[in-house]
């Protein structure tokens, strides 16, 4: 038997040795997909049932295909690839058309040209958003969306404009690439889909090239890559997928698990491997996860084995808020790593990077290096705390003519562009300079007097009171509910950040120490040494960018309704459930040892509840089987005990504990659902 067989279990060697036809390979979290797939080639070639140059591995990351090109070399002993085209779906499609329409990379509009692009379209059409970055982004996402999934902008209903005005930006966007003979990444999919579909001698060409097609992570296919790979794989449909339904997380992509979930429908007869060996977690922590997941329905069945031992239970803790909950955790990491100093085996994962706001300020504070993988994504970066910090530096004299000009209409106080640009020009004293020109009636300039006397109030004020008072009086609150009506967007979010920096606030005494405060976050965020991943350092990521990944240790924060299950405008009818379930399984899954999740009872001053994945795990943890008479536990308050005595009834488990000569009862699901005990 090859070296590349040698320790594949029996599900991996049948996905392996499949030769020709369609085969989906449900490959869960750590089952080793990767491996298989490598395998598979080399097992290809070396059997002699295809040519190297005639198998392509498409994947969707620029990581993922060179880890795969790096296994394939290691295993196969084959110089580079060997003729076997790696890449994502991209790369791919982009050499198809280099190759066919005489595409050039100097003809490629980036991401930062597209932006610029859409900004000036934007100032044309939407010109109270043009100078709003996060929402020029939400049009960006709204317009791959729907070229992913293939659908209509007229008929849509985005979440950053309504679906006309979306339609419009497109048409400009589009006749812009057009006149200058430019292309984007989304096009690269779209036209190669398109030169397949209208050339029948490239679509041959192509089909003679791949007679054999590996997808791996296919539960982030979207309907255009799909299209296009079900075409060129037509009519041999040696299709090789391999994916998972329970971790399709992207749906705000357009990834669509529907797809995978029909694979068979589409591809009768096709083979079905389930690889059920997970490598990475231990017995319980797997054992919960698959509690939360089962709850799912559109999905297919699977029964996942550890391969490890069962390990330590998943922990649930409850704080008061989410700044203690922040507190909490560096409080935790902290004395884990005391006796080594080891911090790279920790990982913070939530669903929102509005969250991390809480966690950068512990982890500082408590002196715990970090790094952020979504990017140095922070509150302090958004346009809305922009807006406020702005409001608070002129309260303090600290602030420019360029603050002055961010909140002039924020709220709307009407006074136009063409009147801030002549006052600019007549001296320092912009709102003075505003107030005098004789073109103002009488509600523009008790607007501008209303502001000077609101800025001189704010100066004395604590932060906490200072942002309170921007929002209620002032009324910035209003002119949110005002944007946000204005865009037919969801004013949550909006509400959620203008939240979270009012609680940023918190603990300091005068504005300049908090703005003193946020300068050390920004300064501690730009050094090399938070964004090194390789270092040292505790990983803070979002449930999406986690999947892929593992940790010796994960904690899961803020596990509360409305944010785990993240429901974006207070209606559940918009929500899919579904995948916010698969959300927090994949964040569950990427613990390999220890998993604690933070269960604040408050947030933003408003009660809140735990979030139903919690119940969900917690009904998959079989308590009894945990303890036996004899066994040694450690308690939080007693510290060491025997068990003495274990007794079940319908509601609960209770264990008599004898520590040190002194007998106590105790509920187990309560302690070890908390930590309160830890057995030994």
């Amino acid at each position: 038997m090859g070296s590349y067989l040698e320790g594949l279990n029996k599900e991996q060697l049948e996905a392996v040795r499949h030769e020709a036809g369609p085969c989906m390979v449900l490959a869960g979290p750590g089952t080793g997909k990767t491996t298989v797939i490598v395998s598979r080639v080399i097992s290809l070639i070396r059997n002699k049932i295809v040519p190297p140059e005639n198998i392509l591995v498409v994947t969707f990351s620029r990581a993922a295909a060179n880890e795969m090109k790096d296994r394939y070399t290691q295993f196969s002993g084959a110089q580079g690839t060997g003729g076997v085209s790696f890449g994502t779906f991209h790369s791919i499609f982009y050499k198809l058309l280099r190759q066919y329409k005489s595409y050039k990379l100097e003809d490629l509009i980036d991401e930062n040209q597209k932006f610029n692009l859409l900004r000036n379209i934007v100032r044309r059409l939407l010109p109270d958003s043009a100078e709003d970055e996060g929402h020029i982004k939400d049009i960006i996402s709204d317009m791959e969306y729907l070229i992913s999934t293939m659908s209509d902008a007229s008929g849509s209903k985005p979440a950053s404009c309504n679906g006309a005005q979306l339609a419009r930006i497109m048409e400009e966007y589009k006749a812009l690439k057009k006149q200058s003979d430019k292309f984007d990444y989304d096009d690269i999919l779209y036209d190669c889909l398109c030169m397949l579909r209208e050339n029948p001698k490239t679509l041959q060409e192509t089909r003679e090239e791949f007679k054999y097609i590996l997808v791996d992570e296919f539960q982030d296919i979207n309907a255009l890559q799909f299209e296009t790979i079900k075409l060129i794989a037509c009519p041999l449909n040696n299709i090789f997928i391999v994916g998972d339904d329970d971790q399709s997380i992207y749906g705000f992509r357009g990834a669509a698990p529907n797809i995978l979930v029909g694979f068979e429908e589409l591809y009768p007869g096709c083979r079905k491997v389930y690889l059920k060996n997970n490598y990475r977690t231990t017995g319980n922590i797997l054992t919960s996860a698959l509690s939360v997941i089962n709850n799912n329905c559109n999905r297919y069945s699977k029964n996942l084995e550890a391969v490890n031992k069962k390990g330590s239970l998943p922990v649930t803790f409850e704080t008061e808020d989410f700044e203690s909950e922040a507190r909490a955790i560096a409080s935790k990491i902290a004395k884990m790593s005391s006796d080594n100093g080891m911090f790279s085996g920790f990982a913070v994962i939530y669903r929102t990077n509005i969250q991390s706001r809480a966690i950068i300020d512990a982890f500082i504070d408590a002196g715990i290096p970090f790094i952020t993988l979504d990017g140095m994504v922070s509150i302090y970066n958004h346009w809305i705390f922009k807006d406020i910090m702005s409001y608070l530096k002129l309260g303090t004299d600290t602030g420019s003519s360029r603050d002055i000009i961010r909140i002039i209409n924020k709220p709307v106080r009407y006074i136009s562009r063409d009147t801030i640009e002549k006052a600019v020009n007549r001296g320092d004293d912009l709102l003075q300079c505003i107030m005098n020109q004789s073109n103002l009636n009488r509600l523009q300039v008790n607007g501008i007097r209303e502001l000077k006397s609101d800025l001189k109030r704010l100066g004395n004020m604590e932060p906490k009171n200072a942002v309170k008072y921007i929002r209620h009086v002032i009324g910035y609150d209003e002119y949110l509910m005002e944007y946000s009506g204005s865009r037919g967007i969801s004013i949550k979010g909006l509400m959620e950040t203008i939240e979270e920096i009012e609680s940023s606030t918190a603990g300091f005494r005068s504005i300049l120490l908090y703005m003193q405060h946020v300068e050390e976050v920004a300064e501690k965020l730009g050094e090399k040494d938070y964004a090194n991943y390789r270092r040292n350092n505790v990983k803070l990521l979002t449930m999406h960018k986690a999947k892929g990944l593992e940790f010796d240790t994960v904690f899961i924060c803020g596990s509360v309704e409305g944010l785990a299950p993240y429901i974006k405008d207070d209606s559940e009818v918009n929500t899919d459930f579904e995948e916010e379930r698969r959300l927090f399984y994949v964040a569950m899954t990427r613990a390999k040892r220890e998993l604690y999740i933070a269960v604040p009872r408050h947030r933003y001053g408003k009660t809140v509840k735990p979030s139903r994945f919690v119940e969900e795990l917690q009904n998959g943890i079989d308590y009894s089987s945990q303890v036996h008479i004899g066994q040694r536990i450690y308690h939080r308050i007693y510290y060491t005990g025997i068990i003495k005595e274990v007794e079940k009834n319908i509601k609960d488990i209770r264990i008599k504990v004898d520590f040190d000569g002194r007998e106590k009862e105790l509920d187990l699901k309560t302690c070890l659902k908390n930590g309160i005990i830890r057995l030994m």
